[in-house]
Order: structure tokens, then sequence, then C-alpha cells
């Protein structure tokens, strides 16, 4: 009898989907987390390492980035930080890049293990980008792995090749053999010795960590989600969420969080909730996907192709503007309950409690009587902070500009104004407030911060 193995599949989403929503428990609450990647380095055509970041010079970016997004819970998960960059060695990930080490440090394990903890004054945890799932021939494990059959393999026995990245090919790992050898714990176990402060951050994000079938093993793909389920497991006995590049739905409760969050559908937004299960962006390179619940949920900042070193190149002022056009709206909407989508297509409107709404068509966001957000300007509440301050932004307004008030303020009669900067909250003024509006004169791209008085 020939196997239907989307219909399999299917049927296993469902089942562990209906069920994962009461084990969610994480040691982050990522829907009001900041959550992005740092590029610090990668191969060129040789092998050789190319220098994006070095970890004392993503610590700067990470103190300016701090400031710009107003202390806001940050999550930075370091791309390129082993042997020689990006995707290099996997599935070995026992050594720190040196190429990437400060010059007062006698390793770049010691300086990898600086930046973890001096990341702390700035809110933000830091912990490594890896790879649970690929394997490369030049891996110090290579030879332990193809003799010990880790790796998946096609239907004529062949090992199964998923990609090539940095001139090589990538060869899908069986996690069910993996598991069963003990290959999995002993690489998670590795990686905690080597960076102790790994522990304390509470969280690791696996980078194309994708379920496949193995034909060669007459395995399904339902038997490798189960044993990336047993790994994920291992990471939370451990101490650390495993967070992943995309969102996977038999993963919900035990994955809180992917990077790309296209597989969501409006459904999925409506039963499960951002503390639960959350994402930062929607992949604009996937046209299928249904983009416009970005708008309608809200989505936060990639970051990681903006922090870069470059010539003629002010990386903050592009952060600020992607941060202040997303995450504001995502971290407000994020901290209320999801109710309805009432319309349809691009007539859709989101509904929350505290009678929010989202408009698609006039992109607005919406408290009562009271505009949030009208396109591209905004004020909203800084939900992350205890000052009750809103965020007021604009990409294209310039001058004097009226902007309502949030309820949460009540009958203030006057607030003060800071300018939102890489070195902090500079140049307050004082501004007056009558029947529920405030008047700042504003510059465009500029943010700003305001506290009622």
């Amino acid at each position: 009898m020939k196997i239907n193995m989307k219909r399999l599949l299917v049927l296993f989403i469902c089942l562990y989907a209906c069920t994962s929503l009461v084990r969610a428990q994480f040691n982050h609450d990522y829907s009001q987390t900041w959550v992005t990647k740092m590029a610090l380095a990668s191969l060129d055509e040789r092998g050789d390492c190319i220098v994006r970041l070095t970890f004392e010079q993503a610590l700067e970016m990470i103190r300016q980035s701090d400031n710009l997004s107003l202390g806001v819970p940050k999550i930075v998960y370091l791309v390129g930080w082993q042997y020689n960059g990006h995707d290099d060695k996997y599935p070995a990930f026992f050594e720190v890049n040196e190429h990437l080490k400060r010059e007062a440090d006698t390793s770049a394990r010691e300086s990898l293990r600086w930046l973890m903890r001096e990341a702390r004054k700035y809110n933000t945890v830091v912990s490594l980008h890896i790879n649970m799932t690929d394997a490369y021939d030049d891996s110090p494990l290579w030879p332990e792995y193809v003799a010990n059959d880790l790796i998946s393999k096609n239907a004529d026995g062949s090992l199964k090749v998923i990609g090539v990245y940095n001139g090589r090919n990538a060869y899908q790992i069986n996690y069910r053999n993996e598991w069963e050898s003990g290959y999995t714990q002993m690489r998670i176990d590795r990686l905690l010795a080597l960076l102790p402060e790994l522990e304390d951050s509470g969280t690791i994000h696996a980078d194309a960590w994708i379920a496949r079938p193995s034909e060669g093993h007459n395995e399904t793909v339902i038997v490798e989600a189960e044993y990336q389920k047993k790994a994920a497991a291992y990471w939370q006995a451990k101490g650390l969420d495993i967070t992943s590049e995309w969102m996977m739905d038999y993963m919900v409760g035990c994955v809180p969080y992917a990077w790309h969050f296209n597989a969501a559908t409006q459904d999925d937004y409506l039963r499960i909730p951002a503390n639960v299960y959350t994402g930062t962006g929607l992949n604009p390179d996937i046209r299928s996907n249904d983009h416009d619940l970005g708008f309608l949920f809200g989505t936060s900042s990639y970051g990681e192709p903006i922090w870069k070193i470059a010539e003629n190149y002010s990386w903050q002022p592009l952060l600020s503007e992607d941060f202040m056009l997303k995450c504001p709206q995502y971290f407000y909407l994020n901290s209320l309950k999801r109710l309805s989508v009432e319309g349809e297509g691009k007539n859709r409107i989101s509904l929350f409690s505290d009678q929010v709404s989202v408009s698609l068509s006039d992109s607005t966001v919406r408290q009562k009587d009271r505009i949030l957000r009208n396109k591209n300007t905004l004020c909203i509440p800084a939900v992350w902070r205890d000052d009750e301050g809103v965020i007021v932004y604009s990409r294209d307004t310039n001058g004097k500009t009226s902007f309502d008030i949030p309820y949460l303020w009540g009958n203030p009669k006057s607030a003060t104004v800071y300018k939102v900067t890489a070195e902090g909250l500079q140049e307050p003024r004082k501004i007056h407030i009558a029947n529920a509006k405030m008047v700042i004169d504003i510059t465009q791209g500029i943010p700003y911060y305001v506290m009622p008085e």
C-alpha cells in the first residue's frame, strides 16, 4: 500500500498541535523580547574567514541598539561564531572563531564568554546560532557520522544532500540514529561545557532545523519529527529553550519562537497565543504566504542585515526606522488577547482586547476612537517599560503633528518629549496636552519618546 506522506504529516500536526499548548513553559517571553541575529563571520571561496563584526564590535552595537530600542529585552543569536564562520564544520560546533577575539584576551572563547556577560548590562541575552541538521565532509565529526550511519539516505542508499553552502554539500543528519547513538546528547553537552554562560542565557537557535524522510532507512518524516522533539526536550532539560529558523506547527509548545513565521495562517495567529509561539518576521522571498498578517498581528525587526561596519555606512538610522515601524506595534499587540478577524482580503480588521483594532485597508491601529498608528506615523505605548511612555515616530511627516494620547494616560495636562538616540534619551522639552491630544514638532525618521507629567 502506498503511503501518502503529506496526509500523514497533516494528521501528525493536528494531533500534536491540539495537545502541546498546555506544555509551553519557557525561560523567556519571546512575545515581549526583540529576538535578532548578528552576523559575525562568513567564509570566502577559499574557506578563509571574512570578519563582519568582532566580539568587541558586536558589544558596541548592542549597547547603541539598546538605547535606540529604549531598553527593550533582547536576545541576540551570534552567526559565524565558530571555526571560520557561518555554516563551517557542522555537525561540530566545539571551537570559537579565533578571528573574532579581543586583543586583551588569550583566546576567542574567553572573548565570547566576556561578550555574553557584558551584554547583560544592556538588557541583552547573547546566545548562539547553531545547526542541528547539516553535516559537511570537512567536519571533524564527519568520519564518525558516516561510520555510525548518522546521515540520512536516499532510496538508492546514497547520502542525502540537502543543499550546497560554502561550496560544499550539506548532508541531512538522521535525527533518529543520531539520538539513539547518543551523538545528539554529546553535541549538546560539549557545547554547554565549552561555554558555561549558555546555560545562563536560557536559549539557543537552531538554523534550518527541518525534518526530512530518510528513504534509505525506510524512515518517514514523522519519525524524524518525533526525534526533533526529543532533542528539544533535551535542550530544555539542560535549561535552554531551543528556537528555530522556520515555524513548525508540530513544535507548538516545544519551540517558542521562529525566525521566519511564514507558515502561520490567520487561524494559527488566533489559536496560538504570542507568548506560546511567535516569530521575528515574514520572509519576503516566500510570496505564497499571507504577508498582510504581519500588519494585522504585528511583526518584529530582523536586525541582522543592518548590523555591519562599512565605509560611508551608518547602521543606526536604518535600524531605528526598521525597529520603530515594526516593534512597538508588535509588542503592543502581543500584550493583548487576540479575539477575531473581520472581513476578507485587504479589508480585514483584526480585533484585540482593550477595544484595540488593526485595519488593513487604511493601515491604522486604533484603541476605541483614538489612533495609535496611521500608515507610517505612530504614537504607541512602549509596553515593555514601566513609565507609561509612548513612542512617536514618522517616516513621512515633518513639523507640528497632532497625536491622540493613549487612554492609559488618563487626563494629564503636559508631557515631556525626548529624542531617542544611540546614546540615550536627549533634548527634553515640555509640551501641553488638551482634549486628549498633543502637538509635537517632529522630524521624519527621528524617533521620540513621550512621558506624561
